[in-house]
């Protein structure tokens, strides 16, 4: 695992906020983390901010977006993911940075990334919002190790 002290700089927060990404991904991608999303305690799903009730498929989040925009939201401990359902072939959700204070806070960060990564069996990358190509943390599913990145500011 990554200790705190390596990487806190990474989630001073900023005013933006940080991604996590699998990409590229596929449908079967979405369908295989759908379910346990589902079940995270206090779950809200909302299109244009309404809530919704809980889409019993990927497919119908997805199916939303061509009216509005769909969104999925839960805690993962302190920090609340967010889910926006932009595309098939892209897994993208974010978070506020300074909800990671601690040792204890980026375990359970990367235990969920690394959640993701058992699911789809793919790289799981963590940075800057919009920051696809700046991963400050990366997960190989196959090895199941966490790297820490130094980005440039």
């Amino acid at each position: 695992m990554i200790r705190w002290d390596t990487c806190k700089g990474d989630f001073r927060g900023d005013g933006s906020l940080r991604d996590i990404y699998i990409s590229p991904a596929t449908l079967a991608d979405w369908r295989a983390i759908y379910p346990s999303f589902r079940e995270y305690p206090g779950v809200v799903y909302s299109v244009d901010g309404v809530v919704q009730p809980l889409p019993d498929s990927v497919e119908q989040a997805f199916a939303a977006r061509v009216s509005g925009n769909p969104m999925l939201c839960f805690n993962v401990g302190r920090a609340l993911m967010v889910f926006h359902f932009f595309c098939e072939d892209e897994i993208e959700c974010d978070f506020v940075p300074n909800e990671i204070t601690s040792q204890t806070d980026l375990d359970t960060l990367l235990c969920f990334v690394h959640q993701l990564g058992k699911a789809t069996r793919k790289r799981v990358v963590i940075t800057p919002e919009n920051g696809r190509e700046l991963p400050f943390i990366t997960h190989d599913p196959e090895s199941r190790k966490f790297e820490h990145h130094n980005v440039a500011a």
